[in-house]
């Protein structure tokens, strides 16, 4: 067999090669160029509706979703959509939400709907979520239908009133929570508030209505408060005053006129004031310069001094300090 004649054996395998190999890239460019969605052109619907058809109850709520796909330039009418609170057959719509989420080419409409069954029957019975219609607005206006949905309404109880009297619970007393406890720990509370404010008007008042409140050192601190506090000048006439107030309750208290000398004795007849004692004898000395000398001193302060002391001595008195 000479060259040629085999030549011309090998042309046609390549050619059937060729073809072959050509018709499979335009193949793969094919799919290549053809998109994988199909664009959409007319808006569609798709509803989820309950679960179960039967065995509904008044009062109980069923939630419909409904999703929309429509052309971008579409766009669902808001005003068009079912309103909240609108009644059809015993069934109320009592919640309406919805979201829109662009995706390539359209966008996509997630609409939720709740109904509520306010609907009464003897009987078990048929009845329907409304049907209603979706609105597009835009280059090209269209409407979407969504179907009505049944159901089966079941009664709580079938029959008259008579079958409700069988049906009747007897009425079961609520028991009563156990509050002893918490009206021990209250009256605790109030005690200790009370006995606590108390303390607080005995220790700081300066009144003479309350029980042991009048004593001769707390009638002292007022008439001194008093005069420290009126608008006439101090002088040695109303420093003198000052001194006789004191004077007045420490003899009162010891059942006779009391001196320096008398001090020791004073303490030990009542000891309540023994932590006092020094401040009682620079009272006593100071007394007795203001009596008997002749250098001018500043009376507004020895009285100011002497509201003090007589506070020592009233919460002595009181049994407080």
């Amino acid at each position: 067999m000479t060259k040629a004649t085999t030549k011309l054996k090998q042309k046609p395998l390549q050619l059937i090669l060729v073809a072959s190999l050509l018709f499979t890239a335009h193949i793969v460019l094919a799919e290549q160029t053809t998109p994988t969605e199909k664009p959409v052109t007319q808006p569609t619907v798709t509803v989820k509706n309950p679960p179960s058809t039967n065995g509904v109850h008044i009062g109980d709520v069923l939630r419909r979703t409904v999703v929309v796909e429509a052309p971008t330039a579409m766009t669902l009418a808001e005003n068009a959509l079912p309103k909240k609170g609108s009644k059809h057959d015993g069934i109320e719509l009592v919640g309406v939400a919805l979201q829109s989420q662009p995706q390539s080419g359209h966008t996509q409409y997630t609409l939720q709907l709740s109904y509520q069954v306010f609907a009464v029957s003897n009987y078990p019975s048929v009845m329907h979520l409304p049907a209603y219609k979706l609105t597009f607005t835009g280059a090209a206006a269209s409407t979407v239908e969504v179907p009505a949905w049944g159901f089966w309404f079941s009664p709580l109880v079938t029959g008259g009133t008579a079958t409700a009297r069988k049906n009747l619970l007897p009425e079961f007393k609520t028991p009563l929570i156990d509050s002893r406890a918490d009206r021990q720990r209250l009256g605790l509370f109030l005690t200790l508030l009370v006995a606590s404010l108390a303390a607080l008007l005995y220790i700081n008042a300066d009144g003479h209505w309350l029980p042991f409140m009048g004593g001769a050192f707390a009638r002292a601190h007022r008439q001194l408060k008093h005069l420290a506090k009126s608008s006439r000048p101090k002088t040695a006439v109303e420093e003198k005053k000052a001194l006789v107030y004191l004077h007045q309750a420490f003899n009162q208290h010891y059942g006779a006129n009391i001196f320096a000398r008398d001090i020791e004795e004073f303490v030990n007849v009542r000891p309540g004031f023994k932590g006092l004692q020094s401040e009682i004898t620079q009272f006593f000395e100071a007394s007795n310069q203001s009596l008997y000398d002749v250098k001018p001193r500043d009376s507004r302060q020895v009285i100011a001094q002497l509201v003090q002391l007589s506070k020592q001595l009233r919460d002595c008195e009181r049994g407080v300090a």
